[in-house]
């Protein structure tokens, strides 16, 4: 049985999408480690625990979503196709440019604080290296 659920993808818009309702395509989609945010009573957020950190997709009360997430309806533990309301909802709560600039000020940040801590780490194993050469030679 297919279902209609969103598709959210990093740098792209959300997209309505028949699928089917069987978790193991889901983890073929998305990536075996998943995890899931309730949003409501009857809807979750099923995304990739193990998504890389250059995969920044949306915000979501403060934290940020990594990798290609599905927003699914559930209605006694079963997957099923969302409502039109839901998929209205979620649409516009997911839209691209909501989250575009957060994500680039976001990005710039990480990505700053990243290579800088990497030029330490350098700097920090080159001076360790020196060290032990000279402990070595002497």
């Amino acid at each position: 049985m297919k279902i209609k659920v969103l598709l959210v993808m990093p740098e792209k818009e959300v997209q309505i999408v028949k699928i089917p309702a069987s978790i193991k395509y889901i983890k073929a989609f998305i990536g075996e480690n998943l995890f899931r945010i309730k949003l409501n009573e009857n809807t979750v957020l099923i995304a990739n625990k193990d998504a890389t950190h250059q995969e920044f997709n949306r915000f979501l009360g403060g934290n940020i979503i990594l990798g290609t997430f599905f927003v699914v309806s559930i209605k006694n533990k079963r997957r099923i196709s969302m409502k039109k309301k839901d998929i209205r909802k979620y649409t516009n709560m997911f839209k691209l440019r909501k989250h575009q600039k957060k994500i680039e000020t976001y990005k710039e940040e990480y990505l700053e604080e990243y290579y800088s801590n990497q030029r330490k780490m350098k700097q920090k194993n080159a001076k360790r290296n020196k060290k032990e050469i000279f402990k070595v030679a002497a």
